[in-house]
């Protein structure tokens, strides 16, 4: 018989009974990512101090479960994530810059902007995990026409946090984290080259396109320099009572980046609204992504005036500018008066720009917003609904967000009502947007369906193989002198019956 540590007897129905959910005892083996002992010391063990087998609650089971959800959601989290960063930090930023701001405003957007930082952590570490986890992940997803597109995200998403680290930290005097800002900015700004001319290179010679196929994402690798110029306005300014001769580095350098990005994204916005023409609007699962155009649209805006205050600023204030003097002019304030008037003619010429640059962003708006609608009301009712909601549903929030920060830089710049009106009502309507998605995110990251990476179509049952694979062991230690096999390569449990599994004292 059997008895507890109260020295009372108890019968084999008392011990089923003292573990819930549990009808037979279970003899697991350890997989090749790491065995444990199969005399399970938890309380939902039974029979371990009696000398029988484990017997295993239903629960135990539940610590693997959550394991493989996380291994599923690795192995689909492709650079589309990095869209969130974007999408979070700039509501960040516009919480922050609201025209009609207060200072419980300005601590929301500090909150966002942590929640920002964090999130961008979880997806760098996540993707380095894939990355290094399974074979061909990374080739897989440069010669995908969709999901390659995508690298774009990552710089731009990290532009997000230059800036908000500029206006949150460095204004306020803090040089360590103004070398913070210079260092990640540089970073990023060579990384949003790369990107944006490595794709561009991979698109013509490693994948294949067609007219019809063409969809706005094929802006994401190119936005990268509009949205690293336009931080270079931001920081250059940010920094500029620290050191001004480097920010008028950043300056030029920012210009060279915005030449690259801008033309460069109206030449493909060119063949889009062709492509628009002869089949229509996109597919209803990139239907989202006709937002995507007012990216470099509007940040292109934001970042020529952006560039064009800094540079104004740096002469007034600084007495650096950007004319080339004649070596005859010895006369202090002759060459000041031409730093000046150069500034002011930048300085003018920028804000035409952005407002020409705005209207442009305006079109794309109305149009976007049209054909959503459109398809909303007279197709599906249930498009904004938790069945159509996809990681392409983040295009409603970083382009109208950038746009959104052209519009509230013009406001200051012509201190204008209407702008600042205007402005407020963006934002806050992407603030709402971004709520929306990030509900629609947790929702759908819970259940899983939103983790669906299409680069993986091309391994077998969408399982890559592993870089570093390990050999099965079966472990199991038997607390009876019975011997009992397991079979080497088996993952299932093996169940014994209950009989003659509790030690009897006579």
């Amino acid at each position: 018989m059997t008895y507890n540590t109260h020295g009372q007897r108890i019968t084999r129905d008392d011990q089923l009974a003292s573990a819930p959910g549990v009808s037979e005892i279970t003899i697991a083996e350890s997989s090749t990512r790491g065995g444990s002992s199969l005399c399970d010391t938890s309380p939902a063990s039974i029979g371990r101090r009696s000398g029988s087998y484990e017997v295993k609650d239903e629960t135990v089971n539940l610590p693997r479960r959550v394991m493989r959800r996380v291994e599923h959601a690795i192995l689909n989290i492709s650079p589309a994530f990095f869209s969130f960063n974007m999408g979070t930090g700039i509501t960040s930023i516009l919480l922050y810059n609201l025209p009609f701001n207060g200072g419980w405003l300005r601590r929301l957007g500090v909150v966002v902007f942590i929640f920002n930082v964090v999130l961008f952590v979880l997806f760098a570490a996540a993707s380095v995990v894939r990355v290094l986890r399974w074979k061909g992940i990374f080739s897989a997803t440069l010669k995908n026409p969709s999901s390659g597109l995508y690298w774009g995200t990552l710089p731009m998403g990290v532009i997000t946090i230059v800036n908000m680290i500029a206006f949150t930290c460095v204004r306020n005097g803090k040089t360590g984290w103004a070398k913070t800002a210079i260092g990640i900015w540089w970073i990023d700004v060579i990384f949003s080259v790369i990107i944006n001319l490595g794709m561009v290179y991979i698109m013509i010679t490693r994948q294949s396109h067609t007219t019809e196929a063409m969809s706005a994402a094929w802006l994401l690798p190119i936005v990268t320099c509009v949205v690293a110029s336009s931080s270079g306005g931001v920081v250059s300014s940010a920094i500029m009572s620290y050191n001004p001769q480097l920010a008028r580095s950043i300056i030029i350098v920012s210009y060279i980046v915005w030449g690259i990005g801008v033309p460069f994204a109206l030449f493909v916005m060119c063949n889009y609204l062709h492509r628009s023409f002869l089949y229509g609007a996109p597919p209803v699962a990139a239907l989202t992504s006709t937002y995507l155009p007012l990216g470099p649209c509007g940040q292109g805006s934001f970042g020529i005036m952006a560039l064009g205050k800094a540079v104004h600023e740096l002469a007034y204030k600084h007495g650096i500018g950007f004319a080339v003097i004649p070596d005859g002019v010895a006369d202090a304030v002759l060459r000041r008066n031409i730093i000046l008037q150069m500034a002011d003619a930048v300085y003018t010429g920028s804000l035409v720009a952005g407002l020409i640059l705005w209207g442009l962003s305006f079109c794309w708006y109305v149009l976007a917003t049209t054909v959503l609608l459109d398809h909303w009301w007279n197709t599906n009712r249930a498009y904004f609904g938790r069945e159509s909601f996809s990681v392409g549903f983040t295009a409603l929030i970083f382009p109208i967000g950038v746009w959104a920060t052209a519009t509230t830089t013009l406001a200051t710049e012509f201190d204008s009502l209407a702008f600042k009106i205007l402005g407020t009502i963006i934002s806050i309507q992407v603030v709402f947007n971004w709520i929306y998605v990030m509900l629609l995110t947790i929702y759908k990251g819970c259940d899983g369906t939103l983790f669906l990476a299409p680069e993986l179509d091309i391994f077998p049952e969408r399982n890559p193989p592993l870089r570093w694979v390990r050999h099965a062991s079966a472990t199991a230690k038997i607390c009876r002198k019975e011997d009992i096999e397991l079979s080497l390569n088996s993952t299932d449990e093996r169940r014994v019956e209950l009989g003659g599994s509790y030690g009897e004292n006579d």
